[in-house]
């Protein structure tokens, strides 16, 4: 008997102290009410905000496919095309012209012959001249034109990078290896086209069948 009491005794002292412990570190701990409130009527709900760190954009699928680069694009090329079919008119002119001249030599004098080709000399370095002008313009204006699409398009990169959290935005290219996650390049698209009032009328998914993002979720 007096052996079994000392045992009885540490038995009831543990179960106490078991019991002890066990009631602080449930008062440490907040209970489930506490952790997350419950939201009040009319009070939204906060939703866990996606951020990408790190996004690429393919330049040239931006200018291509977006609906003001492919115009950019289009109103060159009928520009080009116009010029291309001008000089090839003025060459056939031209090689007239000098045809004319070599046959009617025998009929002309040295003198006579000599002044009329160079005037036709002259002429034909002056028409080169305009058409070359007339081809610069077009580069010109070409030029500007990409210019002002890339500054709308740094614009809307800078915007898109601010609403996903990224800290840096590369050029698909310059990237080896990629997740097909963080490439924006459809997004700045759509953002491009509905900056020049252009709607393309598709409801796009948050991915493509590729993996690419098409439209992460928007801050309001």
């Amino acid at each position: 008997m007096s052996l079994l009491r000392p045992l009885w005794m540490a038995g009831l002292f543990s179960l106490c102290a078991t019991g002890l412990f066990s009631q602080d570190a449930t008062q440490d701990q907040p209970t489930s009410q506490e952790a997350a409130p419950a939201a009040q009527p009319g009070q939204r709900t906060s939703e866990p905000k996606l951020v990408f760190p790190v996004l690429v954009f393919d330049r040239a699928r931006v200018l291509n496919q977006s609906q003001v680069g492919a115009a950019l694009e289009a109103e060159i090329d009928d520009a080009r095309a116009a010029l291309l079919t001008e000089n090839d008119q003025i060459y056939a002119d031209l090689e007239a012209e000098e045809q004319e001249i070599s046959d009617a030599k025998p009929t002309m004098t040295e003198a006579d012959f000599r002044a009329r080709a160079q005037a036709f000399d002259e002429k034909v370095t002056q028409v080169r001249q305009r058409q070359d002008e007339k081809a610069g313009e077009i580069q010109t204006l070409y030029d500007d034109g990409l210019a002002e699409i890339e500054q709308q398009m740094n614009t809307i990169l800078a915007q898109i990078a601010r609403d996903l959290g990224a800290v840096v935005v590369f050029e698909r290219n310059q990237v080896y290896l990629m997740n097909g996650a963080i490439d924006i390049s459809r997004i700045a698209i759509e953002k491009l086209d509905a900056q020049e009032g252009v709607q393309s009328g598709e409801t796009m998914q948050p991915l493509d069948g590729e993996g690419t993002p098409e439209t992460p979720p928007t801050q309001e």
